[in-house]
């Protein structure tokens, strides 16, 4: 009876861990988060630091960086007004201004890039 006891506590214990570590989610200062909740967006999105929660095992946290983020695109050959090639290299240095709408549009910064 006491073997039982212990290991029925010590299931709840475990529930209770995965239960908390699925509710909490961190924000770091150079990061802004929208929540999801069956892969939709609700509420405002989160762009202070700190410890935050949701609802466990439905809603996710979707983190986007709020610092500028680079593209580098492939060197490519242009012709000239005078016929000749030169080599032009291209980059972009860009900023997630709305994370709401960056997510509506592109859902992640892989897909920011592809657009780029």
């Amino acid at each position: 009876m006491k073997q039982i006891k212990v290991v029925l506590l010590i299931i709840i214990a475990i529930i209770a861990i995965v239960t908390l570590n699925s509710s909490i989610y961190i924000v770091d200062e150079t990061q802004q988060v929208i929540i999801t909740q069956f892969g939709k967006p609700v509420g405002e999105p989160v762009t202070e630091p700190g410890i935050h929660i949701k609802t466990p095992f439905i809603q996710k946290a979707n983190y986007f960086e709020k610092r500028f983020l680079e593209w580098d695109g492939d060197a490519n050959q242009i012709p000239t007004k005078d016929k000749r090639f030169i080599w032009v290299d291209t980059y972009a240095r860009w900023k997630i201004a709305d994370p709401l709408l960056f997510f509506q549009r592109v859902r992640d910064e892989r897909g920011a890039k592809t657009r780029l």
